[in-house]
């Protein structure tokens, strides 16, 4: 008896970087042998979703790309007999997340130091590593722990829940919202409510509450992208990603962003890093270069002027000032 293979494969490049020309999210999921295809499937689905919501907005332009990777590249079989087309993964630059799905058996990968070698340099640019089924016991094996996402206290849902990432194998759904928090972080709550009218039936009451929440403000969507703004503003942030976080054209979001906070969100972008540059001067010895850096500048020059615009002071004064006062409370 001969037995039929699917094979599945996924729309990837030689070389991956995080981001694209267009700003492209890429997410590797990593697959072994034997691992389960149905929840694999969910979370390509989430990003899938994501990017039929951002296409029909303003910016028009998918913006996640998801990968299937593994040690050597080829085909991998899942347990339903469905192959997948896989990049090696010395492909890979850097990616925005990684999900990691095992087979049932880890067979020699907690002891095989090639393996260990490749999986930490995949992981070393990021600290979003998710397990699907069980590759929580993978990431163990190797240790790697996972990410974690508290959902209630990023979203402010409230009633109760207590929906923390699990690595659980119990836990199906957790690889799903993770994903699903993913898109709201990159992208704010409005596009994470249209993907969840996508997919009407997550099996995660928290986030069937946020799709349920359609009746928002202006107001309330305005204040919201400012939030977004300020979290991720060590990246870096488009005027039209930053209308779609609001569900918006970007004319309507730029009226309503100034009527709304009194300034520009390119002001309220430039305030948001500074804020962050201040707080990490406070709190580190880190020199102002590489500070500008990790706040989505350019060079300490750039940071020095917006600082001096800002506070009206050069950054490293401020550092000893804050010290200064430290020092003598």
């Amino acid at each position: 008896m001969t037995t039929t293979h699917r094979t599945i494969s996924r729309d990837t490049r030689s070389a991956i970087p995080a981001h694209d020309a267009h700003g492209a999210h890429f997410i590797g999921i990593a697959v072994f042998d034997g691992f389960s295809m149905l929840p694999v499937a969910e979370v390509v689905d989430v990003f899938d979703k994501a990017n039929q919501v951002l296409a029909a907005g303003p910016g028009g332009l998918p913006c996640y790309r998801t990968a299937f990777v593994s040690a050597h590249g080829g085909r991998v079989s899942s347990s339903a007999g469905i192959d997948v087309l896989t990049q090696a993964v010395g492909q890979f630059s850097s990616i925005r997340a990684l999900f990691v799905a095992s087979g049932e058996r880890l067979a020699n990968f907690e002891t095989d130091g090639r393996f260990r070698e490749w999986f930490r340099e995949t992981t070393r640019h990021t600290d979003d590593v998710f397990a699907i089924g069980n590759g929580d016991a993978l990431l163990s094996a190797i240790g790697k722990p996972g990410r974690r996402f508290d959902i209630q206290r990023q979203t402010g849902v409230s009633g109760g829940l207590s929906v923390a990432g699990s690595f659980s194998s119990a836990n199906a759904r957790s690889a799903v919202r993770q994903a699903l928090e993913l898109v709201r972080q990159d992208f704010g709550v409005a596009v994470l409510r249209g993907v969840l009218e996508l997919i009407p039936d997550t099996g995660l009451p928290e986030f069937a509450a946020i799709a349920g929440q359609h009746a928002m403000s202006i107001k309330d969507k305005i204040h919201e992208s400012a939030q977004w703004i300020a979290r991720n503003c060590h990246k870096a942030i488009s005027v039209t990603v930053a209308a779609q976080t609001a569900g918006m054209s970007e004319r309507s979001y730029l009226r309503h962003f100034r009527a709304e906070m009194g300034i520009k969100p390119s002001e309220h972008l430039r305030r948001s890093r500074v804020k962050l540059a201040a707080a990490m001067l406070e709190s580190s010895d880190l020199p102002v270069d590489k500070i500008a850096r990790r706040c989505g500048l350019t060079s300490g020059e750039c940071l020095a002027r917006l600082f001096r615009q800002v506070w009206g002071i050069a950054p490293t004064e401020y550092r000893g000032r804050v010290r200064s006062i430290s020092t003598n409370a």
